[in-house]
């Protein structure tokens, strides 16, 4: 995963980068990012329980191909990443993800993650009209679920 180094280096960046509404949105190699704050609501994977250890940021990495991510930062350095391809906008500022892997790495370690084919959806609002929710559910191809909800603060992505 060529872009996994870059993500953790744009992790790192996340509070540091500059809030710029017209450009709230980061390239980086040929995806782009964009960062959120907020409260992780809820993060299980299986039967881990993983939200008390999120840090209240959620990175969102688009693709060229369409594959879209959404990156939940845990303290311990932890990251759990929810990614599919970009489906239909089911309105003008909602849209959903349909994941079809979950992959769970470590800040530092970027060439071993670990990836799980998975099936499920995220959906998201528009985070530029205040606050807004990343909602994901499904089930990895070992059977168990995962589930997760970020709620954003309202400020504008950076």
């Amino acid at each position: 995963m060529r872009g996994f180094g870059l993500l953790l280096a744009a992790i790192a960046a996340v509070p540091a980068m500059p809030v710029n509404l017209a450009h709230a949105q980061t390239t980086i190699g040929d995806a782009t990012a964009m960062g959120l704050t907020g409260s992780c609501d809820k993060l299980i994977l299986g039967k881990q329980k993983l939200a008390d250890s999120c840090s209240g940021k959620l990175l969102n990495m688009s693709y060229p191909d369409g594959r879209v991510g959404f990156y939940f930062i845990l303290d311990d350095g932890l990251i759990v990443t929810f990614s599919g391809m970009d489906a239909p906008n089911p309105t003008p500022d909602t849209d959903v993800v349909k994941v079809d892997k979950v992959i769970m790495g470590v800040k530092g370690k970027p060439k071993d993650p670990e990836v799980v084919a998975a099936t499920g959806t995220c959906t998201y609002g528009n985070p530029y009209k205040g606050e807004s929710t990343v909602s994901c559910d499904g089930t990895m191809s070992n059977g168990q679920r995962f589930s997760a909800r970020f709620t954003s603060d309202g400020k504008p992505p950076t």
